[in-house]
């Protein structure tokens, strides 16, 4: 007998965030194995999408990716935090952590292989998180958000970009 499932939680789509890949520093391997390499991600964009409130634009004025690599090759841990600013100069403080798949498609770029290529969505998934001083910002800081991500490969570089979408809690009682 099949049993309706219920009480999971809904997902609204939310923001739009675009980071550019600049600085790369490799801290090589550390205590557990991992590669550690930190990338920086001196600017980009943070937007909400049509029909989400608080509506804001906003400029990364500053960020870093601590990213690391798993041993055995088929996994990197995402840890970017940034700051940002709106266009009515609300500071936003943005937090991303997250697991990347990586199939040769995705290890052509991180290897800056001449061959890389714009990935499509699907190979990270990841949660954000906001920190906010502007009570009109306040949401942002007492919600989930979860997301999928990609990396661009643009004449300028790389550009990070993941797609944010709120997550609704049930209300359903069974």
């Amino acid at each position: 007998m099949s049993e309706e499932l219920s009480g999971f939680p809904t997902l609204k789509p939310a923001i739009v965030t675009k980071v550019d890949i600049r600085d790369v520093h490799d801290l090589g391997t550390i205590h557990n194995g991992s590669k550690l390499t930190h990338y920086g991600t001196p600017s980009g964009t943070i937007e909400t999408v049509p029909g989400y409130e608080p509506a804001f634009k906003a400029n990364v004025d500053f960020g870093a990716d601590w990213l690391s690599f798993d041993p055995d090759g088929k996994h990197a841990r995402i840890d970017l935090r940034g700051m940002a600013r709106t266009e009515q100069g609300q500071a936003i403080d943005f937090r991303y952590t997250g697991v990347i798949k990586m199939p040769p498609e995705v290890q052509k770029i991180f290897n800056m292989d001449p061959n890389m290529a714009t990935v499509p969505f699907g190979h990270a998934t990841g949660s954000h998180s906001f920190l906010v001083a502007d009570p009109a910002l306040k949401d942002l800081e007492n919600s989930v958000f979860v997301s999928n991500g990609r990396i661009k490969v643009t004449e300028n570089g790389l550009v990070v970009e993941t797609r944010q979408s709120l997550v609704v809690a049930s209300t359903a009682m069974d």
